[in-house]
């Protein structure tokens, strides 16, 4: 059969399908803490379901994918409104309210009621707990809070800037300089590195993404056979991966050779299934993925610390997963209704 019979990977397909990949990849994510902290065993004790069981070990690749993509979509909004001011408004905006929601009065109740520690509560509210004590509870928060504010100045790096000839060779530099800068605090302050690396380590793929943006947002494409190539590097990061040839910061930055390939071959599967149901089913969990990120990783911390905490219970995961879901629902109608005047004070400025 002649290649030209096969469809290029259109670029402008991440696009396509942005809330379904969002939607994989939160649901990835849930159930691996599922398995990594309440111990579940997915494959019910059944040798043909380990390999599934395995699968959702790897569930932080997710990490992965939802970073990568943060890099590529966050091209689209500041290319449209290059204004900095705005654009971080924007972004602390839809980053803080689902945290304010979900777990502030928690929050409140913990560190204002019980421990009167006021200064704990502003940390914990501002995402500085994670980079100063290294509290990892909702981390990811932290580290898309710096990726946020950062982004103006990566986009100015890579597509505004003279130095070398092209944004590639500056993304190679930024990488370069990324790995050096964590290797160093690595070999200089390990405690401090301890801490943080579970975010440090994720930057590159962020990087990366944020070079993708401006291919994906020009709608380029990429020879069919890219997604054989991207399925080769999925399944070699899987094999490397359970061989544990990698360890530490290393074994971190190769979740990337398998993240970002999966993202294609997620696309590519969406489309070839053409399936509505479960685009739009996919498309649901995309859309609260953030809230669901933050209501997961909550009710599962109130649940290990209720009575009813059982490890290896898969039934009250299951359960947790629909309180997930309507948290998370919840949270975005309240959301929606709390920033509702904003927006039309927005429409009348601009008329």
């Amino acid at each position: 059969m002649k290649s030209s019979k096969f469809k290029p990977l259109q670029l402008a397909d991440l696009s396509k399908y942005k809330s379904e990949i969002y939607g994989i990849s939160i649901l990835w994510i849930m159930i691996f803490h599922g398995s990594a902290m309440l111990k579940l065993d997915f494959d019910l004790g059944l040798k043909f379901l380990k390999p599934l069981d395995a699968f959702i070990g790897y569930g932080n690749m997710g990490v992965e994918i939802f970073l990568f993509c943060s890099g590529v979509f966050l091209y689209f909004s500041f290319f449209r409104n290059p204004d900095i001011l705005v654009f971080i408004k924007k972004r602390l905006s839809r980053l803080f309210w689902p945290v304010i929601i979900i777990t502030g009065l928690f929050w409140v109740y913990k560190y204002l009621f019980i421990q009167h520690d006021k200064s704990l509560f502003v940390s914990k509210l501002t995402m500085m707990d994670f980079w100063v004590s290294g509290d990892q509870q909702i981390w990811f928060v932290a580290c898309i809070l710096v990726c946020y504010l950062i982004y103006p100045y990566i986009y100015s790096y890579l597509f505004d800037n003279k130095f070398l000839k092209t944004a590639f060779l500056r993304l190679l530099v930024l990488l370069a300089v990324t790995a050096l800068l964590t290797l160093t605090l690595r070999a200089t302050y390990p405690d401090v590195y301890k801490n943080i690396e579970i975010a440090l380590t994720r930057f590159p793929v962020f990087f990366i993404g944020c070079y993708f943006g401006k291919l994906v947002y020009e709608k380029k494409t990429l020879p069919w056979y890219t997604y054989l190539i991207c399925l080769a590097l999925v399944v070699f990061t899987f094999v490397i991966l359970e061989l544990n040839v990698f360890s530490n910061v290393w074994r971190r930055w190769f979740y990337m050779v398998g993240g970002i390939p999966l993202t294609f071959v997620i696309v590519w599967v969406l489309n070839l299934i053409k399936c509505k149901p479960i685009n739009k089913f996919f498309a649901f969990l995309g859309s609260i993925s953030l809230n669901l990120y933050v209501s997961h990783i909550m009710v599962i911390k109130v649940y290990q610390m209720s009575p009813l905490m059982d490890d290896k219970h898969l039934w009250h995961f299951l359960v947790m997963m629909v309180i997930f879901v309507v948290v998370a629902y919840a949270a975005e109608l309240l959301i929606k209704l709390i920033t509702k005047p904003n927006k039309k004070k927005q429409i009348k400025q601009t008329n």
